[in-house]
């Protein structure tokens, strides 16, 4: 994704957040309906080597900042993949089976539609109270993120939403969990701090 322009970038943020393409000309706005799932990846760096970057820190700083807070925000998940090592790609032991993690699936999306959605992603904001209630100990830690700056309020409804999703696959059919916030927070990575600064 940080091979786009910004302005490409930047232009994703209402499609994503409203679900409607709106073109505008000189007489007319036309809007489209775009309701989307948006997978993106890029590169630590612009030689791409991670670990091994050749890449100086302020190259590193202006890749990564073509991806702005505000459109990171709008990404439910964001997770780090490192290299793999020798031994998982040269015949490490198998994952689970697509099979079972599909009926688990299955029976989410399933209980989303009983919610009144295609998906948990779509549960509306002021809705979240009634349909993906939540415990007291992981509102409390959602709401010492909010304090500390550390989540946006729109990023509280998408660890909400990330959350009611885990504990659906999980099987749990009550309020969401401390732990089920804390693994959606971990799903949702941050950039390391020397990509991060301006």
């Amino acid at each position: 994704m940080c091979e786009f322009p910004v302005s490409v970038l930047d232009a994703l943020r209402q499609p994503l957040e409203e679900g409607v393409v709106r073109v505008c000309r000189a007489r007319a706005t036309v809007s489209f309906p775009a309701r989307f799932l948006l997978v993106g990846a890029t590169n630590p760096c612009p030689c791409g080597e991670g670990g091994a970057c050749r890449c100086p820190l302020t190259a590193r700083q202006r890749y990564n900042r073509r991806l702005s807070g505000p459109l990171l925000d709008r990404f439910d998940l964001r997770v780090v993949v490192g290299r793999p090592d020798a031994t998982s790609v040269l015949g490490g032991p198998p994952g689970e089976a697509s099979a079972p993690v599909a009926a688990r699936v299955a029976a989410a999306r399933e209980l989303a539609l009983h919610r009144g959605v295609r998906c948990n992603a779509d549960l509306p904001g002021p809705a979240l109270d009634v349909l993906a209630p939540i415990a007291t100990g992981a509102a409390r830690l959602l709401e010492h993120r909010l304090r500390a700056g550390l989540l946006s309020a729109r990023g509280v409804h998408r660890v909400r939403r990330v959350a009611r999703t885990i504990a659906d696959l999980g099987g749990v059919t009550g309020p969401v969990a401390e732990e089920h916030v804390c693994l959606a927070l971990s799903l949702r990575a941050e950039l390391a701090p020397a990509e991060a600064a301006a």
